[in-house]
């Protein structure tokens, strides 16, 4: 119930966007990364503007399961999570399939 309350209260002071980036801000990926900027910067050296739709992908399958998903331990189980996080996309219409598979085959970039 106190749950229910709260994403009432979140969903009347603040827009999708706001909630969002609020949450981008605060979550776990990870390897002690907290928040969007310091999973970025911590597995690809870049900052979240500079992320490519592979990187991008990565990261935003990581929030599920950090641990399970790292694609520093566990870059095959991360990169599955990936394939369905750019399949995602492509269902929502923000990608296309070929963007995808581009994205897909693309490196990562990882430190």
């Amino acid at each position: 119930m106190q749950e229910a309350e709260l994403a009432l209260k979140l969903d009347v002071s603040y827009s999708k966007n706001e909630i969002l980036r609020l949450y981008l801000a605060d979550v776990y990926f990870g390897h002690g990364f907290y928040g969007l900027p310091a999973a970025a910067e911590g597995y690809f050296g870049v900052t979240p503007a500079q992320l490519s739709w592979a990187q991008a992908s990565m990261l935003a399958g990581l929030v599920q399961a950090p641990s399970a998903y790292d694609p520093i331990r566990h870059l095959s189980t991360g990169r599955l999570r990936q394939h369905h996080v750019l399949h995602r996309l492509v269902a929502t219409g923000v990608l296309s399939a070929t963007q995808a598979d581009t994205a897909f085959a693309a490196p990562l970039g990882l430190h």
